[in-house]
């Protein structure tokens, strides 16, 4: 759209050029050179309004393309269904399932049990789930994904997930992945099921795969890019979120390759594609929730980061 709208002004340029030629070349005949005048005047207010429109979409003033229209609609519908189920709660079986099934269930302080929720009733009734084995979706797969991807946007919008579409289950590799357990898009989150229940129960390990997966999407909202940096490029916290994760990156290496055990998996530093490091929001965000103290003590940047972006303090939760 840019590119079509500078091809547009260029064009309006030369045809500026071409009418002086001819108005000063019909300067003897004075209507043919008023009409030459009134030709210029239309052209310098269409370049005019093509110079506001692109000075107005770089200070993201103007209407978004479509596409991107759409999902900051559904972002609004999100949080405006979020506002509506406002001191809803879930039934008792759906807390006892994910009470006996999530071990950070019994760390989450219970000021946030209220907002969590409500949040998970929005998932439920908000995003598509598929069972990739038997199409079988049970109560207790939606609430168990639908309780941790919440849980990440305890203290943040529903927004946060305007882009995803489903949610694709796998009994225990995900098909034409070898060895993967999980993966995200912008639009699509793929877990093992197998390796999620394995994952849940335990709340301290940092390998939480739904937490993990999720964190992905939220990494990919704002610009489509998994590049561990979850904040828009015009946000205050940019770049203070770029030098951070270049210098985390480093010391995650150094750290592992010295054979130091660290707060935040080492895959989180191994993964790197294209100068990116997608896998170390994700795994920080893992150490977050389930490693809080440590990752505060090792890595206080990363964690006063973390802190402020999901507006909740892991390191003060008690069992």
């Amino acid at each position: 759209m840019h590119e079509l709208i500078k091809k547009q002004a260029t064009l309006t340029l030369a045809s500026i050029v071409v009418a002086l030629n001819l108005a000063c070349g019909c300067s003897s005949n004075s209507a043919a050179g008023e009409l030459g005048y009134l030709f210029i005047g239309g052209l310098v207010v269409v370049a005019t309004l093509v110079f506001i429109i692109e000075k107005a979409k770089s200070k993201g003033r103007i209407t978004p393309e479509p596409d991107s229209q759409l999902n900051n609609e559904r972002g609004k519908h999100l949080n405006n269904y979020l506002e509506q189920t406002k001191g809803e709660r879930l039934t008792a079986e759906q807390c006892q399932t994910i009470e006996e099934n999530l071990g950070l269930y019994h760390w989450v302080p219970e000021d946030l049990k209220k907002p969590w929720e409500e949040r998970i009733l929005v998932f439920l009734d908000s995003f598509h789930f598929t069972n990739m084995l038997d199409g079988n979706v049970t109560e207790e797969m939606r609430l168990l994904v639908a309780a941790e991807a919440c849980l990440l946007i305890v203290n943040r919008p529903m927004s946060d997930y305007r882009h995803l579409q489903r949610i694709r289950l796998w009994e225990n590799e995900i098909e034409g992945m070898e060895n993967a357990r999980g993966t995200a898009t912008r639009h699509e989150v793929n877990l093992s099921w197998a390796y999620l229940k394995k994952t849940t129960g335990n709340a301290r390990d940092g390998h939480n795969l739904t937490l993990h997966e999720f964190a992905h999407v939220i990494d990919f909202a704002d610009d489509g890019v998994a590049q561990s940096i979850p904040v828009s490029r015009h946000s205050s916290d940019y770049e203070k979120w770029q030098v951070m994760v270049d210098e985390e990156h480093q010391r995650l290496m150094r750290s592992y390759e010295s054979g130091k055990n660290y707060s935040i998996r080492a895959y989180g530093g191994y993964e790197s594609i294209k100068g990116d490091k997608p896998e170390l929001f994700s795994c920080a965000t893992s150490a977050f929730f389930e490693r809080g103290v440590r990752l505060k003590r090792e890595c206080p940047k990363v964690y006063k980061a973390l802190k402020k972006f999901y507006a909740i303090d892991p390191a003060t939760w008690r069992k």
